[in-house]
């Protein structure tokens, strides 16, 4: 039986006989004799090869895999960056063999030991990332501006990270990065119920700022710093307001008290935080304490006003009984008195009939008619 074969120029075929691998077929023209022949296409501008033959070929036709292919074989704790002209195509992953044709692309490779660098080069972690996890066998991290990131590998730490870009190869364990804030933060602890010295129960809201120093400490040695701040705030402050009254509270209620304040600073201190400003930004009074506290201040404010007005009052006595010595030891004086006030009448009437001269007028013949 005679079968006319066409080869195309992006075209390779491998030729099977009698289910036994045969020969690759370049571009061109050919007559095949004889029965249980079977062709399988490869298209080589796909570059890379996929049948059940390459492993075959590998171990049995090196001369002829060496001629159209170009082999990258990884162990298990390798991977291999493929170039296709000096471009980064794809990984080929741990204990893997990829075979790629020759001739379309330039085909060239890496071969990297993740055992001895789980790091990837950080001048192909944008190429890695558009491969994507998958495609690249490797896991991303982002570290941003402020923060610090912790590499863990297989549970073990490694090192901390500065600000950056990321990759790290899957083949050698199971990668994971911490990242943790070192800037400047604020904590607020909200409706606290505390119980004072005399024994009123109060609402507050407690704010601190703090920041991480060491993040490494700040991750090992607690299991979350933030709560663990969080509950020692909460002691520190029951521990302040239960030892004072509710008169010492209102009049000091922005701070804690300072020794407290101090234990919970060297406490954090040994967790990687450095712990601020500690302050009580709200207290809350049931009802009837605030009803009661307000009738306190209302009969204080009026008592202040009773007691200016009692002040004014008797100053003003004071002045009148001195003007009365005054007029009793010079008639004169009360001359003038009587014509400043004759004066402060004329100004509200039209017309003033004085009968009897000036002495009349002064001692009541005064007749005034509007």
């Amino acid at each position: 039986m005679l079968r006319h074969i066409v080869v195309g120029d992006n075209e390779r075929v491998f030729l099977i006989r009698k289910r036994r691998f045969e020969d690759i077929l370049a571009p061109g023209d050919y007559w095949i004799v004889g029965l249980g022949v079977e062709l399988e296409r490869h298209d080589i501008r796909q570059v890379m090869v996929h049948s059940q033959w390459t492993d075959f070929l590998v171990k049995n036709r090196w001369e002829l895999v060496s001629r159209c292919f170009t082999v990258v074989e990884t162990t298990d704790t390798q991977v291999a960056i493929v170039y296709f002209d000096d471009k980064v195509s794809r990984v080929v992953g741990p204990g893997s063999r990829a075979l790629f044709w020759r001739g379309p692309v330039e085909v060239t490779y890496d071969v990297i030991d993740v055992q001895a660098s789980p790091q990837a080069p950080a001048l192909l972690v944008p190429a890695l990332a558009r491969l994507g996890a998958r495609e690249s066998h490797a896991a991303f991290a982002l570290v941003d501006e402020g923060k610090r990131g912790l590499l863990y590998i297989d549970g073990r730490f490694i090192r901390e990270l500065a600000p950056g870009s990321y990759a790290f190869w899957n083949a050698a364990g199971t990668p994971r990065v911490d990242i943790l804030d070192l800037r400047l933060q604020t904590i607020e602890i909200g409706g606290q119920e505390i119980l004072t010295r005399d024994k009123v129960t109060l609402r507050v809201n407690i704010t601190a700022n703090y920041q991480i120093v060491d993040p490494l400490a700040a991750r090992s040695v607690v299991k979350d710093v933030c709560e663990h701040l969080y509950r020692t705030l909460q002691i520190a402050v029951r521990q302040t307001l239960g030892r004072r009254t509710l008169e010492e509270v209102l009049a000091d209620k922005v701070s804690i008290d300072e020794a407290v304040a101090a234990e919970v600073r060297r406490e954090m201190e040994g967790y990687g935080v450095r712990v601020g400003e500690i302050s009580i930004k709200d207290i809350i009074l049931p009802g009837d304490i605030r009803d009661i506290l307000n009738q306190v201040v209302t009969a204080e404010k009026q008592a202040q006003a009773n007691l200016i007005r009692r002040r004014e009052e008797t100053a003003a006595t004071r002045s009148l009984l001195n003007t009365a010595k005054l007029m009793e030891d010079n008639p004169l004086l009360v001359r003038l008195k009587e014509l400043e006030t004759l004066e402060r009448v004329a100004d509200k009437v039209e017309k003033i009939t004085v009968v009897d001269g000036l002495n009349g007028l002064l001692e009541g013949a005064v007749k005034i008619s509007r």
